[in-house]
């Protein structure tokens, strides 16, 4: 899965969220000493208010994509010895018109369709895999590498399977507020002033783009992205699949080659919140669903109910029923904004910050951890 380590370190993981926790395991496989802290008594941010999508379908050509596949083998990998509700589903990405439809028949040929897993289905053929799409649609771009996750179960069975190891410590309540680095290796302190001590660190600080760390984002390519979501009370029925809609090729860059002028605007409604149609069953029964995005800060951190009756509508025209929601909840995540996949910057000798993941970072996280120890090992 990693490399191994010739000599065991003690590596500094700052952030108890999926881009920390995935450091941290990986870091533990690869033989090393890990001490992981995080500034809550449970990680409360974006890495439990996602969908646990593993979502490779719609990155990018090139770079991204070829991330995305390595991150979807290690979380296979992971999943076989985590208990964090990993499923190998697959993802259907429903047309709901003729225009829609041919976009996706032009999805299906591109040069990367089978590393991708695409293929069309017709209306029948979508039914007879999920009985529950009931409703009026065309057919479907089916991705057979997409997978999910449980969100709520995700880092505690990471962290879980990595307390059965000695060489890992967990550290919750731990409030970094500096670092700093000398010959004898990278230092943490809280704001209590306890100092813990690594030969390495990786910061994982989300969207905390203030405090100790401004410095570094200052004129940096990242933003900040506010998101809505919900969840429908569950269902007796079972879906297999995670289920999308044609929006959501607007949004994900491996889809940005297609002639998707030919889509007619969206409402003012779903163009003034970019949003899309992403849909996950869960164990419960119930369906995440979402989702909106807000670029432009401040935020006002406001649950609007406008979005989610759009969401409904647009669920209640692919099953042929409607779905009482919930749950509703917002969150916001880092995005890199430049050609980078993700943020990551070097402070200090054997320490970095590694963030700006956003959109993608649940799908991404393995690999991009794998490439941090990967240049530890160097």
């Amino acid at each position: 899965m990693s490399v191994k380590s010739l000599t065991m370190k003690r590596i500094l993981v700052v952030g108890g969220g999926i881009i920390g926790s995935m450091h941290a395991y990986l870091a533990l496989k690869a033989g090393h000493e890990v001490i992981q802290v995080e500034r809550d008594e449970v990680p409360s941010s974006a890495s439990v208010r996602n969908f646990g999508l593993v979502w490779v379908s719609g990155r990018e050509k090139g770079a991204e994509l070829e991330l995305a596949l390595r991150a979807r083998e290690l979380w296979g990998e992971i999943g076989l010895e985590a208990s964090i509700g990993f499923r190998a589903n697959g993802s259907l990405t429903v047309a709901q018109s003729d225009v829609e439809f041919s976009l996706m028949q032009e999805a299906a040929a591109m040069p990367d369709a089978d590393q991708r897993g695409f293929e069309i289905l017709h209306k029948r053929e979508v039914q007879a895999l999920e009985p529950m799409l009931a409703g009026n649609y065309i057919g479907a771009l089916r991705c057979t590498t997409d997978a999910a996750v449980e969100p709520l179960l995700l880092l505690t069975g990471l962290r879980d399977f990595m307390k059965r190891s000695e060489r890992y410590t967990w550290i919750p309540n731990f409030d970094v507020d500096s670092f700093t680095h000398n010959e004898s290796g990278n230092h943490i302190s809280d704001v209590t002033g306890k100092t813990i001590s690594g030969d390495f660190l990786v910061l994982c600080p989300g969207a905390a783009h203030s405090g100790f760390l401004s410095e570094y984002f200052k004129d940096a390519q990242i933003r900040k992205v506010f998101l809505q979501m919900g969840a429908t009370v569950p269902v007796a029925e079972k879906l297999g699949h995670s289920v999308a809609d044609a929006d959501s090729m607007r949004y994900y860059p491996g889809f940005k080659d297609l002639s998707l002028d030919r889509l007619p605007p969206q409402s003012e409604l779903a163009h003034e919140h970019h949003m899309q149609l992403l849909l996950a069953p869960r164990f419960d029964g119930s369906f995440t669903i979402g989702d909106t995005h807000l670029y432009k800060e401040p935020f006002s951190h406001e649950i609007i109910e406008e979005p989610y009756e759009h969401l409904s509508k647009v669920i209640a025209n692919i099953f042929g029923r409607e779905f009482k929601i919930g749950k509703r909840w917002s969150g916001v995540y880092s995005q890199s904004t430049s050609s980078e996949i993700y943020f990551r910057r070097e402070v200090a000798p054997r320490a970095v910050i590694v963030t700006g993941a956003g959109g993608r970072g649940n799908t991404l996280s393995p690999a991009i951890a794998e490439e941090t120890i990967k240049s530890w090992a160097l």
